[in-house]
Formats: C-alpha cells, structure tokens, sequence
C-alpha cells in the first residue's frame, strides 16, 4: 500500500510529533505525551495496562504503560503534548472518562486517506497546517481556538525569537524571564495563555527538535545533544525515551524528517 523509500517519516511541530512507520514494536513503556494511532493497513494491537486490544484508532492518555506490535504494517502515530491547547482539547474530547478510546470507523477512514493523499508527501509548513486543520476537522475539534501559527502578540513574538536565538545549555525559563526583565512565573503565565503550552515543557520540546534536526543534518548523535542543550548524550537519550516512547536510534535509523 505505501511505497514510501522510509521506515518512518516524522513532522517536529510546536506541541506534537507525528510519524508514519512500519518499524514499531515496543515493549511494556509508557511516555509523558498523548498517543493518536491509526493503522493505516490493518487494525493496531496495542495492550493497555496489561489488557490487550485491537483497534483501527485510538487515542491513549499520557503515562499510560502500554506495549505495541506493528507487525511491519504503516502506521500513524501522533505524540501530543499534554501541556498544550490541542491536548488539552482531545483530553476533554476523548479521554474524560478511560485512558484509551477506541474511534469510530467514520473517523479512521478519512484519517487514513488524508495520511496516504496528504500527510506523506508534505514538504512545507503550510502543507502541514493544512493536513492538521483537516485532522482537527474530522476529529470534530475545529471549533476550538487552536492555532498552528506562530502568535502575533509582541512579546510572545520576542520570547519565540529570545528561544531560536538563545544558546541552548542555557536556555531556561529563569533566563528568558531575565531577558524579558518579567517574572518566571508572570511569562509563564503569559506563554500558556497565547502559545497553549507551559514554557518549560516548550523548551524540553525545543530542544529536542534542535537535536534531531541537528542528528537528520549529520551531526553525530553525541554532538547535536551537547548543541542542543542536553548534558550528555545519554541525557538526551533518556529524554527522548521518556517523551517519546522510543529510542533515539530507533527514530533516526532509515528515516525522514521535517520541522513544521
């Protein structure tokens, strides 16, 4: 069905990772972000806290123990930070009442052709706000205030900039509060409120951005950890795993990958 010349593509967006794969299989793990999952060729077989399910999609809340078997079949997985606007807004949408929820077929079918006529050969940001403005669509989230581009409240737009321009071993809620001569927890305050995400977990989500942009570059994995603000590159490791679910090595081997 995908003739993609990749085992998994990844999109590095402001408050979420998405992938399509055929490489995952994971053991016992669960990851600081809301998982989205459709299977793109045949259902998903995922167990969730010990109990195992198939499901054409679902979504599945933050810090949840789960394992996955992916059985060399394309997938769609979104990472959501659970800090931000659009996790927030699934959360309330899918997730008030169980850790896991199944979607209906009238869901996943349009979410698979929008992953096999769109999502796969995007090669610009506004390629994929727009493939993300039909995800909010079909999942009904679309008359909630989400928005994918960047804040045009000024100093937002100077703390943005302060973050791109920031050395990153020191970028640190403490020094772009100094920066902007603005409490820690009044810029805070302000980031949620314009960006839809907590500063500090903007940051952490930064910076791994940086690292993996910097690794699909040909920096060595070492390195771009180090340039990207983390203290080792096992450091880096462990808050990829943690985040993401997955190794590092796992996510660059044989990969594609753009920031949107």
């Amino acid at each position: 069905m995908f003739g993609f010349p990749y085992e998994l593509i990844l999109y590095f967006s402001r408050d979420h990772i998405s992938f399509l794969t055929n490489k995952v299989d994971a053991d016992d793990h669960s990851h600081h972000y809301i998982q989205f999952t459709v299977g793109l060729e045949q259902p998903v077989s995922i167990t969730v806290e010990g109990q195992p399910m198939q499901a054409s999609g679902l979504f599945l809340q933050s810090s949840v123990i789960h394992q996955l078997q992916g059985h060399q079949q394309w997938q769609w997985y979104m990472l959501i930070n659970p800090e931000s606007t659009l996790g927030e807004l699934v959360r309330l949408a899918y997730l008030q009442d169980s850790n896991v929820c199944v979607l209906g077929q009238d869901q996943v079918d349009p979410l698979r052709q929008l992953a096999a006529k769109q999502l796969y050969s995007i090669t610009s940001q506004d390629d994929y706000n727009q493939s993300m403005r039909r995800f909010m669509q079909i999942l009904r989230l679309q008359e909630q205030d989400h928005e994918f581009e960047s804040d045009p409240n000024e100093r937002i737009g100077d703390v943005l900039l302060a973050i791109e321009m920031f050395p990153s071993h020191d970028l640190t809620v403490r020094a772009l509060s100094q920066h902007m001569y603005i409490s820690e927890s009044r810029l805070s305050h302000i980031f949620k409120q314009k960006v839809g995400i907590s500063l500090a977990s903007y940051i952490v989500h930064h910076k791994l951005r940086a690292a993996f942009q910097a690794i699909f570059s040909g920096v060595s994995m070492t390195e771009a950890a180090v340039e990207a603000g983390f203290s080792s590159s096992s450091h880096f490791s462990k808050t990829v795993r943690d985040k993401l679910g997955m190794t590092a090595r796992s996510i660059v081997q044989n990969s594609r990958f753009l920031k949107v």
